[in-house]
C-alpha cells in the first residue's frame, strides 16, 4: 500500500523550493553574475517546480486536512473508451464525455492508497461504447475485490443502457428524486436506402445534384465490404449477421446484469425489456438499492466505510499536475499507435452520433476499414 502526504506537505514543499531559488537568486546578484541571472534562475525555478499541489486529488467537500477520505468519480455524458492524448482527458468534464478506460485507471490508483476508504460514483449518462461501460464495471470490481471497501453508486437524472452496465458491480446503487434507470437493450447501426432517388442535396457549401434518376456504384471486395451503401437494400444475410451480432452482445448484457444484480434473465429478456424506468419502477425489478439524495448517500456510504460524519473529505482526481514549462510549451507524453487512435474516432462516432443507442453496437463510418 503506498501512502500519499498529507493535505500541508505538498505546499510546504513548494514553499521550501520557492525559499530555496529565492536565496540561490540573491546570492547570483552580489557576485558577478548580475541582474540578468538573477532573473534567469527565478524563472527557472518557477518552470520547472511541479504544481504546488503534488497530491494526486484536490479536495471537493469535507474536512480538507482529513486523512479519512472518499473518492468522487464522475460519470457524465456518452461513455468511451480511451482519450486521444492528454488534451481529451483534461477537457472531458467540458464537453461532456467519460473515457471507461480512464476511470478503470484511477479506480486501479485508488486501491493503492490506504486514505481511500470508499468510492462514490456519481452517474448522469444516456450510456455509450460497450467497451467504454465494461471498462468501468471491471474496474469498479476490482476495486472491490482488492480492497473489500465500499463503493456506490448514485444516479443523478439518468443512467441508462450503458450507465447501467457500468454501475450494477457497485455495492449499492442509489437514485436521486425523479431519475430515470433501464434502458437495457443494444441499438446497432442505421441503414438507409434512397428508392430512386432524384436529388442529392449536400448543404450550402457543397452544392446539390438533380437529374432524372441517380446511379451509385461502390467498388469493393468482400461480401458485405458496402454495408451502409443507401443506394442498395441490405441482403437477407447482412441482416441475419447484424442482427446476430447484437443478440450476442444483448446475452451478455443480461447475463452480466443478473450476475451482478441477482435478477432473473428471463424477467431482464421479457418483461424488463429496453424500456426506461421511474425510480419506484427500478428499485422493484432489483436495478437499484432505493431513492436517496446525494448527501444521504454520501452518508450512508461514509457509515458503510466506518467514517465519522464530518472527519472525512470529498476528494477526486486532478486534471493536470504536471509543471507549468510543460502546460505552457505543450510538452506531453508521446501520442498513442495509430491503430488506438483510430479506436478512439470510431468510438466518437459511436456514442456522440448515436446518443439514443445508449449501448452501441458496430460501426457508423460510412466507409468501412
Amino acid at each position: 500500500m503506498t501512502r500519499s502526504l498529507p493535505p500541508f506537505w505538498p505546499s510546504v514543499f513548494h514553499r521550501c523550493g520557492v525559499i530555496f531559488f529565492g536565496t540561490l537568486t540573491f546570492f547570483f546578484t552580489l557576485g558577478v553574475v548580475g541582474f540578468s541571472a538573477t532573473i534567469f534562475f527565478a524563472l527557472l525555478g518557477i518552470l520547472l517546480a511541479p504544481a504546488s499541489e503534488t497530491s494526486p486529488y484536490e479536495h471537493v467537500s469535507g474536512k480538507e486536512s482529513s486523512r479519512d477520505r472518499i473518492l468522487r468519480i464522475d460519470i457524465t455524458g456518452p461513455i468511451l473508451g480511451s482519450p486521444q492524448n492528454e488534451e481529451d482527458t483534461f477537457f472531458a468534464p467540458l464537453v461532456g464525455v467519460t473515457y471507461g478506460y480512464e476511470v478503470q485507471r484511477q479506480l486501479a490508483e485508488a486501491a493503492k492508497d490506504e486514505t481511500i476508504k470508499a468510492v462514490f460514483v456519481n452517474i448522469s449518462t444516456p450510456g455509450g461504447t460497450i467497451f467504454g461501460s465494461q471498462a468501468i464495471a471491471a474496474g469498479i470490481r476490482s476495486y472491490r475485490a482488492a480492497t473489500q471497501k465500499p463503493v456506490y453508486a448514485f444516479i443523478e437524472g439518468i443512467s441508462a443502457s450503458g450507465g447501467v452496465w457500468a454501475m450494477v458491480t457497485a455495492d449499492q446503487i442509489y437514485a436521486d428524486h425523479g431519475s430515470m434507470i433501464g434502458s437495457i437493450g443494444i441499438l446497432g447501426p442505421s441503414v438507409f436506402y434512397y428508392d430512386r432517388p432524384t436529388s442529392l442535396d449536400h448543404g450550402l457549401l457543397m452544392g446539390g445534384v438533380t437529374a432524372n434518376s441517380i446511379e451509385e456504384r461502390t467498388l469493393s471486395a468482400g461480401r458485405g465490404k458496402d454495408i451502409g451503401n443507401p443506394f442498395r437494400r441490405l441482403t437477407p444475410q447482412e441482416i441475419e449477421v447484424l442482427q446476430a451480432g447484437l443478440e450476442q452482445e444483448y446475452s451478455k448484457f443480461i447475463n452480466h446484469l443478473a450476475q451482478a444484480r441477482g435478477i432473473d434473465p428471463n424477467v431482464i429478456r421479457n418483461e424488463m425489456g429496453a424500456m426506461i424506468f421511474s425510480n419506484d419502477q427500478a428499485q422493484s425489478y432489483g436495478l437499484i438499492d432505493g431513492t436517496r439524495s446525494r448527501q444521504e448517500t454520501l452518508s450512508a456510504l461514509a457509515s458503510a466505510a466506518h467514517l465519522k460524519e464530518g472527519e472525512y473529505a470529498i476528494v477526486r482526481f486532478r486534471r493536470d499536475r504536471s509543471p507549468l514549462i510543460n502546460q505552457l510549451f505543450g510538452i506531453q507524453s508521446p501520442p498513442p499507435a495509430p491503430e488506438l487512435q483510430q479506436a478512439w474516432k470510431q468510438e466518437q462516432l459511436c456514442a456522440l452520433s448515436q446518443l439514443r443507442a445508449l449501448a452501441y453496437y458496430g460501426s457508423l463510418s460510412c466507409h468501412r476499414q
